[in-house]
């Protein structure tokens, strides 16, 4: 075996590592640009100009805001409607969406817990209070919930993939599998669930995690990270030229969309052994992240393979400095004749 490939296979993980610590920008839309208003919310917001005692249309309103993260102004419209409609399960349910995507379940769970005891079939609340727990990481809350909910309403996608990810988190694939595939048989353009299928068929099963992937980018075609997926499947399968073309669709898409960058780099440091090439990819992804100890690791690891001692010496104290117990730092280190 090639040794400059040998040593370069010890960075494999790092890549995987590296995109979940990465987080997407969130688009925000202008408040104070009246031509950024979408259509949907234009027309809620015409609908309860005309009538403002429409309190089914503060309700729609409350659910595209929180669809959209506007979870003030979602929180705005409920209590505008708490007095009127005190007694509806919607009200709370949806009290108890705002409340879990802040990052708050307890005060979730109170509000699915009145939805609930308004009405005990409430399909919204038993999916949300469900999702509270899998948040929670109580799963066999999460299995109960979804069952209750599956048994009022068999045509439950929500219901059936929420099930799935918690056999997921508890290791039962078989299980988890079975569950998504309900899910996007009750509903074909359920994106989420082709991204969970094409996650869990990546490592055996690479040509079916690729359809699942494309299925999802059929519904949301320029989704960032799903595109990133596709590019990394191609790539931990050997594909090179699909993994870097794929690669630098992401990036034609958002130009610093950095775990693109840093997967190139890696396909020129271990696949391809251009080491000068991966270098300016590492280069680009610490010029937007200067604390980044695995593109300091690789770039010193090109440099080494490269002959430029002092700069791989350079690189690999940066790796270790920003992260004391790198492991593969200290390797690096210690290679060189240092440490």
């Amino acid at each position: 075996m090639n040794s400059s490939k040998s040593l370069a296979g010890i960075f494999l993980s790092i890549i995987i590592l590296f995109s979940i610590s990465c987080t997407q920008k969130k688009e925000k839309a202008s408040d104070n640009q009246p031509d950024t208003i979408p259509m949907a919310l234009k027309s809620l917001n015409k609908r309860l100009k005309k009538n403002p005692q429409n309190i089914e249309s503060y309700y729609e309103r409350a659910n595209w805001f929180i669809q959209n993260a506007r979870y003030g102004e979602a929180l705005k419209d409920l209590h505008a409607v708490m007095k009127k409609d005190s007694l509806n399960p919607k009200l709370y349910s949806l009290l108890g969406d705002v409340y879990l995507n802040l990052g708050k379940p307890i005060q979730a769970e109170e509000y699915y817990s009145k939805a609930l005891h308004r009405d005990p079939t409430y399909n919204d609340a038993l999916v949300g209070l469900a999702r509270n727990y899998l948040v929670l990481k109580d799963y066999d809350q999460t299995f109960a919930l979804t069952a209750k909910a599956i048994t009022h309403n068999a045509l439950n996608p929500k219901a059936y993939y929420l099930a799935a990810w918690a056999f997921a988190e508890k290791g039962d694939t078989l299980s988890a599998i079975k569950n998504y595939l309900k899910a996007i048989e009750q509903d074909q353009d359920f994106f989420d669930a082709y991204v969970q299928l094409g996650i869990l068929y990546g490592k055996k099963q690479p040509q079916m995690a690729e359809g699942f992937f494309k299925n999802a980018l059929r519904i949301k075609p320029n989704h960032i990270h799903t595109m990133y997926l596709l590019a990394l499947l191609y790539q931990n399968t050997g594909q090179t030229d699909k993994a870097l073309s794929a690669h630098q669709s992401v990036l034609a898409i958002d130009p610093n969309y950095s775990p693109s960058m840093f997967a190139i780099g890696y396909i020129y440091m271990a696949d391809i052994l251009d080491f000068q090439t991966a270098l300016t990819w590492f280069d680009r992804v610490i010029q937007l992240d200067e604390k980044n100890a695995a593109a300091y690791l690789n770039r010193g690891y090109c440099y080494e393979q490269l002959g430029i001692k002092n700069k791989a010496s350079s690189d690999y104290h940066r790796a270790l400095n920003l992260q004391p117990n790198f492991q593969k730092a200290v390797e690096a280190l210690q290679r060189i004749g240092e440490k």
